[in-house]
């Protein structure tokens, strides 16, 4: 009796170890290479606020990150998909890749655009027509949505930047007559740049779009999914979010401008 007793414990114990959810100890993140101020690499690493976020709300479950650096969007999307990477802490979401991604909620951002001008050439801009006539400027290589740029292709006179900078610039001094840039970068443009007296924004929505925490369904263990959107939420309200970002736009910026003073080999 005694034995079957220690069998029958041993068993209950054996089937109580099964049903624990195999939680990660660890995985490997890796995000857009260009998507400032939300997530970025060096080659290196992948660094944003939303990588930030991603990284304290999984460390404070105990899940160590291994923050890594694939290359381009393209790429890092296909890891994620083969599960190589487990965590993509910002993309937009897209149906062609939900059999092998989940996308969290809520989003982690919002990107959104403004359209800006001189405050003294009085343009009135307030649909997309209104710029068919006009000059316009924006940073090479942000994401605008497929409407946009589909019109932007057919209908404006749009000259693309490398630098950030630079377009806000060119309408300082009149050589393009609105430019388009991130809400949150522009903002702190104009602001380092001393050209808030000057410029002036319009009332034209542009595009918007969610990025989401993506992770692999290929992920052989198990994260605190709900814990980490009701964290997001959290911060979001607070406002604690918003400090990421715009802690990490200055990050960038600094990062941007050390890479561009580093003499090549």
């Amino acid at each position: 009796m005694q034995r079957f007793t220690t069998l029958l414990i041993t068993l209950l114990f054996s089937c109580h170890l099964m049903a624990q959810p195999n939680l990660c100890k660890e995985v490997v993140l890796s995000g857009h290479p260009d998507l400032p101020p939300v997530a970025w690499g060096d080659f290196q690493n992948t660094h944003g606020a939303a990588t930030e976020l991603i990284t304290e709300v999984l460390e404070g479950h105990g899940v160590t990150v291994i923050n890594d650096y694939f290359g381009g969007a393209n790429r890092v999307n296909y890891k994620l998909q083969q599960g190589i990477i487990h965590i993509n802490p910002a993309m937009s979401y897209q149906q062609k890749y939900l059999k092998d991604i989940q996308f969290m909620e809520p989003p982690i951002f919002t990107q959104s655009y403004m359209v800006v001008t001189r405050k003294d050439r009085r343009f009135a801009i307030n649909q997309w027509s209104d710029m068919k006539e006009l000059k316009g400027v924006t940073p090479k290589n942000l994401r605008f949505s497929k409407q946009f740029n589909q019109y932007a292709n057919n209908h404006l006179n749009l000259v693309r930047t490398f630098n950030a900078k630079q377009g806000l610039k060119m309408l300082n001094v009149g050589r393009v007559d609105y430019a388009i840039y991130p809400q949150t970068q522009g903002d702190l443009f104009m602001s380092l740049l001393d050209f808030e007296g000057r410029f002036e924004k319009m009332p034209v929505e542009i595009s918007s779009f969610e990025l989401h925490t993506a992770i692999s369904k290929k992920l052989n263990c198990q994260l605190p999914l709900n814990a980490i959107s009701s964290q997001l939420q959290k911060w979001q309200k607070s406002g604690y979010t918003d400090k990421i970002i715009n802690d990490s736009l200055y990050k960038w910026m600094g990062f941007s401008l050390e890479k561009r003073n580093t003499p090549s080999m």
